[in-house]
């Protein structure tokens, strides 16, 4: 009778332990490419007793192993986080109930335990992070890169070209060979900012454009300076060069509107990243052609030059007739 006296006071007069209570017992903070501004994982104290940052300690833990602590008695922030950009909370903050942390940058997944203090007085909370990569971001960009580093490949060929098969249109030459050197840059410097990370940020979106447009538009401007500004008096090289240009236009203008499309969208839609292949990828053929249409005409002369050597030859001539390309008119 004593011990169930003694337990019936127990659970009577026993003291009350009071639990922090927070505002949503759980919650999920979900992240993808597309978010750029600080990672903030919530946890709002809603019953504090005294709203005094001195009485009161804060722990996050990770995985079992404490990632920030804030001891209120010495006022010291312990933060393993820095890594990953976390802030120490602000006193100010912790006395009003707002223990929230604060990422610059995107942290492990996973769930994450506050464990708030104050006085005899605790509670605790979990907040899972959950990432998740949208495949539709990255699902062309490698198609893209690698077209691109081809048509570096080509305007590198169509210097050596001009170079060796025109070599008295010096002027012209230089003007294409400047312009080639410095779209080739611009397509490595925005391929170095598009390659930075995994996430669509205004960096990468500035790597994507640098790496398209302006190239594209250079490389227009070098052709149209060796086309028309040579002066090679032939219609059908004049022809060729027209043509060439003009689809180059059509297709500089394509894959313009493609890098925009891909911009202005997060993750970039399939229909915006067709846009931009098709049109770097024309534009590249376009100058494959430009490369063909000087090979022709190249070709031509030499033609016409071996003609005009064997009908200049001498009957008796037991000698081979040696074929040698005609010189450009300046």
């Amino acid at each position: 009778m004593i011990s169930y006296a003694l337990l019936l006071g127990f659970c009577v007069f026993r003291p009350v332990v009071l639990q922090l209570r927070y505002k949503d017992k759980e919650d999920v903070v979900r992240m993808d490419q597309c978010t750029f501004k600080e990672v903030i994982l919530p946890a709002h104290v809603t019953n504090l007793q005294r709203h005094q940052w001195n009485l009161m300690l804060v722990t996050w833990k990770y995985g079992g192993v404490t990632m920030y602590s804030f001891n209120g008695e010495s006022g010291e922030h312990k933060n393993n986080g820095t890594r990953f950009g976390l802030q120490n909370l602000k006193n100010e903050d912790i006395q009003s109930g707002d223990v929230s942390l604060h990422f610059l940058e995107r942290p492990p997944n996973g769930e994450y335990i506050c464990e708030t203090t104050e006085l005899s007085t605790e509670g605790s909370k979990t907040v899972e992070m959950a990432y998740k990569e949208d495949e539709r971001l990255y699902m062309s960009f490698p198609a893209i890169i690698t077209i691109l580093v081809l048509l570096n490949v080509v305007n590198i060929c169509e210097v050596i070209f001009f170079w060796k098969y025109f070599p008295s249109k010096k002027r012209s030459i230089i003007g294409a060979c400047c312009c080639a050197i410095i779209g080739i840059f611009l397509i490595l410097a925005g391929l170095s900012l598009f390659q930075t990370g995994n996430s669509w940020n205004p960096l990468e979106k500035a790597g994507l454009v640098v790496a398209v447009c302006p190239p594209l538009l250079i490389f227009l401007i070098s052709d149209i300076l060796f086309g028309f500004g040579c002066k090679i008096e032939d219609t059908r090289f004049r022809i060729g060069c027209l043509c060439c240009c003009g689809l180059q236009v059509l297709f500089f203008l394509i894959a313009t509107v493609g890098a925009i499309m891909c911009m202005q969208d997060c993750p970039p839609s399939i229909t915006s990243q067709i846009v931009l292949i098709v049109g770097i990828l024309f534009y590249t053929i376009t100058e494959i052609g430009d490369i063909g249409c000087c090979s022709y005409y190249c070709w031509l002369n030499h033609k016409e030059g071996c003609s005009n050597q064997m009908v200049n030859a001498t009957p008796n001539s037991n000698n081979a007739v040696e074929c040698e390309p005609l010189s450009t008119k300046s």
